[in-house]
């Protein structure tokens, strides 16, 4: 997760025919297609449903390689590793796994998890994932928070190893991101190499998955904390909060907000030392550099410091935003109105209260 699938995904997809003419096929008619068939395999490994089994139809009859690129694979168990590989018969499964750099991974995996609902803190998510690395001695005890679920999502000796254990290390390959600087198509020409297809005259897409700025996660993190007093917690109210709210209203404002900034930590650096020795005594084959896993800076501030007028201004605008997309929808309860002159507390509260009208209302058709 947050490894540049987003980019991968959408250069399958946007040139799907252009792939399928050089013999490799997207499954699916679209990426929700996949998105669908891994839920049911989750669900039930041994009898996935319909959605599943269409992908893995379309693939047995499909002569040249076809593709499923869908993030909650990565971190399968080994049941469903095992029952992922065996749905597809003969056909010979490779695994591809895309690595980032820690250190980048933990403001982008922290800001995700805001945004579906979380009210994990920034503090309380750094200090968690760092109690619960992998490889300490005496061995952590692994919490129920945010440092297990970063963990789960980001150990990458892990997953490659539990793919491995089932498809073997000869077809698993890591493809590493590259550090910042590098060119914008180096990724997806990286994917293409490992899969077997050049990408040099392909389109490659502008990512459509942007992160959101200091304020705005912070906004959320607080909106987080007010909606799950109100009985609105975890995945309640999603579609509002991260499809419209966030997606669509309040990444708007990142050429405004700074960038949550992190600086590598000693210990991060040693465990990722600690996940790069491990990765390559695995013998899987490796598309980029092993270095390119060495924890980097990330510039920014830190966003539980964001002035109040920050996040009054984000606040706003995530009310006016939301606002009108509740009026377009037609909703039949009265929304509330924005206050005069509001503190931060105020702010966030006049959000959640518009949150609330709109995850409780019905519309209008």
């Amino acid at each position: 997760m947050k490894s540049g699938t987003t980019s991968i995904q959408a250069l399958l997809f946007d040139q799907r025919q252009a792939l399928a003419d050089r013999g490799v096929l997207a499954l699916g008619s679209r990426w929700t297609d996949q998105v669908q068939g891994v839920r049911e395999l989750i669900a039930s490994p041994e009898a996935p449903g319909r959605s599943w089994l269409r992908l893995v139809e379309q693939a047995q009859g499909w002569p040249g390689s076809s593709v499923i690129s869908m993030e909650f694979l990565g971190p399968f168990i080994p049941r469903r590793v095992k029952a992922a590989v065996a749905s597809f018969g003969d056909l010979p499964v490779h695994v591809v796994i895309t690595a980032r750099d820690l250190n980048r991974s933990v403001p982008s995996l922290w800001q995700e998890a805001v945004q579906n609902g979380r009210a994990w803190s920034w503090a309380d998510y750094r200090a968690d994932a760092k109690d619960a690395r992998p490889w300490q001695t005496p061995s952590p005890v692994m919490p129920s928070g945010p440092g297990r679920t970063f963990w789960r999502q980001q150990d990458a000796h892990r997953i490659v190893s539990r793919w491995a254990d089932v498809v073997g290390p000869s077809r698993v390959t890591v493809v590493t991101l590259p550090p910042p600087g590098a060119p914008s198509r180096t990724l997806t020409e990286r994917f293409g190499q490992a899969v077997g297809f050049v990408t040099d005259d392909l389109v490659v897409p502008e990512p459509k998955n942007t992160t959101l700025g200091a304020a705005s996660v912070q906004l959320l993190q607080r909106l987080n904390t007010r909606l799950a007093e109100r009985g609105l917690g975890g995945t309640d109210a999603r579609s509002l909060r991260k499809g419209v709210l966030a997606k669509r209203v309040l990444s708007s404002r990142r050429g405004e907000e700074q960038r949550i900034g992190l600086e590598v930590q000693p210990w991060l650096a040693e465990t990722s030392a600690q996940m790069v020795e491990r990765l390559r005594g695995t013998g899987v084959n490796l598309v980029g550099d092993w270095a390119d896993l060495a924890p980097v800076p990330v510039a920014g501030v830190d966003p539980a410091e964001t002035p109040g007028a920050e996040l009054v201004a984000a606040a706003r605008c995530g009310f006016e935003g939301l606002y009108k997309r509740l009026r377009q929808r037609r909703v039949t309860v009265m929304l509330p109105n924005w206050p005069t002159a509001p503190g931060p507390s105020e702010a966030v509260d006049a959000l959640a209260d518009l949150v609330v009208a709109g995850a409780t209302s019905k519309v209008r058709t």
